[in-house]
């Protein structure tokens, strides 16, 4: 349709045409020099309720939308924002741990999860219990029949649960299977949508140990990360991506030396890679016949001082890319995938021991590199170069100097008194630490918001600190950490830094 035929339909129908469009399309479209296609777009509730969510880094439960109209949707977005700008909780409550745990743990996005109670001859436990996170909620337990290892999620895309197990069987009992079984979460039954119930990895002998895990999952895509710390050989450690629905590999199993990952997208992967001190991604095939593993490019990180290498690399992002809903869970809004951050956390061997070290990864802007890269010029990085300017195409593989990324995608955190854990300190654009020694010496909880919008909001306004929360702006910049040669700079990426509160609720953690 032309633009004058546009302009001719009554303004309620232009309204529908340009609602759900980009916002660069929309951006475009005010400086098209028609007053009235600007007007509806400024005055629309449905475009700043949009608006409101990419700067919060938030995407609506789309089980909860449909009961309230947009006005009031805005509104309750608006006090969200203004709850973590003040750090008030609308409400507090304690939950009763009144049984032994085997230590394994994690925590979604409204339910929190733990290992049961241990066997007293393999120290592993057959059970996970989960209890929401609203008050008055009582545990419930899935049941496994079989020693668990580890177990991962994805509760809002699949109401999935997916435990790794590690049964032994033969003569003596002296190998393993290890295999994944996936429930349905909130019935504690089989999942339906897994061909196979239980999917078996590999067998391992015994004297290599139990394995260390980690498993992630988007959309039909598994990415099992296997790694036996206790066996030399160290040739049965790798990556494994699996369509868990179907239960046929995507790809062979390929060697790796850490056990950290974290989807991108739904089609690329990040792997830690503590040999080459890098971030390695990999594209994750569409098809479910097993092709060679291909990474598209490895992003190095600062050059390490003399005497020093990684020991661990791990990483995490949540939530995962996500394609569907199937439990959205009770919060009005859920974080957005595409926004969050991926934390990345090291323990580095130095000549008077170990230092651990910890930065932070905007997806979004890494995710912009990385598609930058695949469309890089032969000429750039290739060892072959022949001097034409032809686009690469996914399958060429280039190294990417610190230098080139790094400052426009990370932040560096001090960590020399924080806890490194990776696991449920991070979700969406915010993270929450607490000292070492919390347990001998009582300290406040801090939550770093690093939302850019929060950041300038807070930066930009007059404020005083909240009832539990002495709240400031900690500035991006350049810092000295001991395991790197070189100072690490902060440039583009979180340019605005990010709020740092120390939350006291009702009583430092460790009192």
């Amino acid at each position: 349709m032309a633009k004058s035929q546009l302009l001719e339909l009554p303004p309620e129908l232009i309204l529908a045409c340009l609602e759900n469009l980009p916002f660069r399309d929309l951006d475009a479209c005010l400086e098209s020099g028609s007053r009235l296609i600007r007007d509806l777009i400024r005055d629309s509730v449905v475009i700043r309720y949009r608006r409101q969510q990419l700067r919060a880094g938030v995407e609506e439960n789309p089980q909860l939308a449909s009961n309230l109209v947009i006005s009031d949707r805005v509104v309750q977005l608006q006090c969200r924002e203004t709850d973590w700008q003040n750090f008030s909780p609308r409400s507090t409550h304690g939950v009763n741990l009144d049984f032994e745990t085997s230590g394994l743990y994690d925590l979604g996005s409204d339910v929190y999860f733990v290992g049961g109670s241990p066997d007293p001859k393999t120290r592993m436990c057959t059970a996970i219990k989960a209890i929401h996170t609203s008050p008055g909620a009582e545990w419930h337990t899935i049941d496994c029949g079989k020693s668990i290892v580890d177990f991962g999620t994805a509760l809002e895309e699949h109401d999935l649960i997916a435990m790794v197990t590690y049964t032994l069987y033969g003569q003596n009992l002296r190998t393993a299977s290890v295999d994944v079984v996936f429930f349905k979460f909130s019935t504690g039954t089989a999942h339906p949508l897994a061909t196979r119930h239980t999917l078996h990895i590999h067998d391992i002998e015994v004297n290599c140990g139990r394995p260390t895990i980690s498993i992630e999952f988007s959309g039909e895509t598994l990415a099992l990360s296997i790694v036996y710390w206790g066996f030399e050989r160290r040739d049965m450690d790798a990556l494994h991506l699996y369509n868990w629905q179907t239960g046929i590999p995507k790809m062979d199993p390929f060697p790796i030396c850490n056990t950290g990952l974290a989807f991108l997208t739904p089609d690329l992967l990040i792997l830690t890679n503590s040999m080459d001190s890098a971030l390695d991604v990999l594209r994750v095939p569409s098809t479910d016949n097993p092709e060679p593993p291909n990474f598209i490019h490895s992003f190095h990180l600062p050059l390490l001082a003399p005497s020093t290498s990684i020991h661990t690399f791990q990483c995490r992002g949540a939530p995962n890319p996500r394609a569907s809903f199937s439990r959205p869970g009770t919060a009005p809004f859920l974080a957005r995938p595409a926004s969050a951050l991926i934390q990345c956390t090291l323990q580095i061997i130095t000549p008077i021991g170990v230092s651990s070290c910890i930065f932070v990864l905007d997806r979004a802007r890494f995710t912009a590199v990385v598609n930058s890269c695949r469309k890089t010029p032969r000429s750039r990085g290739s060892a072959e170069d022949d001097g034409s300017d032809e686009e690469e195409d996914d399958d060429h593989h280039i190294d990417i100097e610190w230098d080139e990324w790094g400052p426009r995608c990370t932040r560096w955190l001090d960590a020399d008194d924080l806890s490194t854990q990776y696991i449920t300190t991070s979700a969406g654009q915010r993270m929450v630490a607490i000292a070492y020694n919390a347990f001998q010496q009582p300290a406040p909880i801090r939550v770093l918001d690093f939302n850019p919008a929060a950041v300038l909001a807070f930066d930009s306004a007059d404020h005083s600190d909240g009832l539990h929360a002495t709240r400031r702006v900690v500035p991006a910049g350049t810092q000295v950490l001991e395991p790197f040669a070189d100072p690490l700079v902060s440039g583009d990426a979180l340019r605005g830094g990010h709020i740092q509160a120390s939350v006291r609720l009702w009583r430092s953690f460790g009192e």
